[in-house]
């Protein structure tokens, strides 16, 4: 037990603490004992995570190469690294496809008729509008895998115990159904999701590799089913580190368990506690304080005792505390005064249903906002109210007034949206698809000038014309309503958008300004931060047992106000029965 606790190590520091730093700084003493980058792991919770710790870890060791970069990674990489390397991945592409099949190819699956189940008082039929369904079930199912589910008859378990009140919308035999053919799809398509990719790895014939060094990066967000890959590493490593702050597990409702986080054992002199922020000036310091010391001190790391290791607010000029600036908001026009278009700022609120206010009101303004939500697939990306389509379509047209050339791939998608009458009779069809498009347009080191379409590719505009008039965007293709484009009633209120930002901003790289959730912005900072409280969460989307309900809420709005490293608005409209009473000033 004594060599146990030895090799144990737990670093825990608040927001704005300087906790990759002192990461990086664990990398530098193990590279200065002799370690090599290929005796230590360093794991990221996601891809976000990774490619943060991936730059700064370059930038620090200017000698890492790109393959010595490979040991940092998130864990589910690792799993699939070394237990399943030899299976493609079951992604957003593949669930579409699955789908798809599910819907269009009953023949080939298990058929919905032969498991309805007793329990469903009415028989489920799958039709086109049943897309969200599938969604759901399909989250349904990671969560209780996460929660060490595994069999249908425990993931059906789950569900009945469950009690968010979307997965109460799912019957059990669409479960049953799903399930089952996403095994047979998955086996038949030699494919893998991201908890087979753990679950693999927990196999017991599979043997870890040994690394004298383990750090663990945002290690209050593990799930049950994460933390047993960490007990697996623990008994092949030397020394293990983690690294994290239970007082921003936000992740509870989707399995992550922080109690596990508090509990890890460690003796109390290999914890390291970082008690300065380098983030919050003194004002949104002590509403932190405020909002997070609501939590039961057990459930807190240091217990009563945790006042010890509160960070200390910001210095200003390491003479006075700065203050910063923390205001309430009455209403959106109050807003355009906080928040111009070169503003450093993150708009956040609990669910994206609240960002959509403060979207319509910039889109209003024609100020340009990226989008950060981490309750999608793609975790880490961004997308812009200035579509990334359109955003390259102007990009290609401002290049071919320049004289510059394009390849055939941004060719035939210029032609595309250009207005009628821009192209001769019966050729654009022709030219953008890519079956019939010249064989020249399919070679990607071709280039092609404006000179080159106009004379020998039918193309009828006029170089010397703005984007504005030659090309025709269209709203209608299919979005979800949580897209930027969704909020556009129709294409001249799209156009209109898109030529108000690229007057304003023409090059479109300036705009700093982040519209997220609460869950999307963890991990970042800006000047600015408005958050919402129209907070309209619901205590229902929790698992009974897993996490104190009330709790993670104060935590996400601990995570939200810590956000901000000089002011803090928040925005009270709406009604007082929907405020978080944290937020009211």
């Amino acid at each position: 037990m004594d060599q146990f606790y030895r090799k144990r190590y737990k670093l825990i520091g608040g927001p704005g603490c300087g906790k990759t730093t002192e990461v990086i700084n664990i990398l530098a003493k193990q590279f200065k004992a002799g370690l090599q980058p290929s005796q230590i792991l360093l794991i990221g919770f996601a891809k976000a995570t990774v490619t943060t710790l991936q730059e700064r870890t370059k930038a620090k060791f200017k000698w890492f190469s790109e393959e010595q970069l490979e040991s940092i990674k998130t864990i589910h990489r690792y799993g699939k690294d070394i237990a399943c390397s030899d299976k493609d991945v079951f992604n957003s592409k593949a669930k579409r496809e699955f789908v798809k099949k599910l819907k269009t190819d009953p023949d080939n699956w298990v058929m919905l008729e032969t498991i309805k189940d007793k329990n469903d008082e009415e028989f489920a039929v799958w039709d086109e509008k049943t897309d969200k369904k599938f969604a759901t079930i399909f989250r349904l199912i990671g969560f209780a895998r996460h929660a060490r589910k595994k069999t249908l008859e425990e993931i059906l378990e789950f569900h009945s115990n469950h009690d968010d009140f979307n997965f109460a919308k799912v019957r059990r035999s669409e479960i049953k159904y799903c399930f089952n053919n996403l095994n047979l799809f998955k086996t038949a398509n030699n494919m893998i999701d991201f908890e087979d990719m753990l679950e693999y790895a927990l196999v017991p014939n599979v043997h870890f590799p040994e690394y004298k060094v383990v750090i663990l990066d945002e290690a209050q967000d593990l799930t049950s089913l994460e933390w047993k890959i960490i007990s697996k590493l623990g008994k092949t490593t030397e020394e293990m580190y983690l690294v994290g702050d239970d007082d921003q597990g936000i992740y509870g409702w989707k399995g992550s368990n922080v109690r596990i986080f508090l509990k890890w054992p460690c003796q109390e002199r290999h914890k390291t506690f970082l008690n300065h922020t380098h983030r919050l000036p003194t004002k949104i310091y002590t509403l932190a304080q405020k909002i997070i010391n609501d939590i039961t001190p057990e459930h807190r790391i240091g217990g009563l005792k945790r006042e010890n290791y509160f960070p200390c607010p910001k210095k200003c000029c390491n003479k006075e505390n700065f203050p910063g600036i923390l205001n309430t908001l009455h209403d959106l026009e109050e807003l355009t005064e906080v928040i111009k278009p070169d503003s450093s700022a993150i708009l956040c609120a609990r669910d994206w249903n609240h960002c959509k206010q403060y979207a319509e009101h910039l889109r209003d303004r024609g100020i340009i906002w990226k989008e950060k939500n981490k309750l999608q697939e793609n975790e880490g990306a961004f997308r812009s109210s200035f579509p990334k389509k359109e955003r390259g379509i102007l990009k290609s047209w401002d290049e071919l007034k320049a004289g510059e050339g394009l390849n055939g791939k941004e060719v035939r998608a210029l032609i595309k949206y250009l207005n009628p009458g821009l192209v001769q009779r019966g050729k654009k069809s022709a030219l953008i698809n890519l079956d019939t498009c010249p064989e020249e347009f399919k070679d990607g080191e071709a280039r092609f000038t404006f000179k080159d379409l106009s004379e020998k590719y039918y193309v009828l505009a006029d170089i010397h014309k703005s984007w504005f008039d030659v090309f025709r965007f269209t709203t209608t293709r299919k979005q979800s309503k949580q897209t930027p484009g969704a909020l556009f009633a129709d294409d001249d209120a799209f156009n209109n958008y898109l030529k108000n930002c690229y007057e304003n901003d023409p090059t479109l790289t300036k705009s700093n300004i982040i519209l997220s959730t609460i869950h999307g912005v963890k991990g970042m900072e800006r000047k600015k931060v408005v958050i919402c409280n129209d907070w309209g969460f619901s205590l229902q989307n929790y698992y009974s047992g897993l996490i104190d309900k009330e709790e993670e809420e104060l935590r996400t709005c601990y995570v939200g106000v810590t956000r901000a490293q000089e002011e803090l608005y928040i925005l009270n409209t709406g009604k007082e029965k929907n405020k978080f009473p944290y937020l009211i000033l």
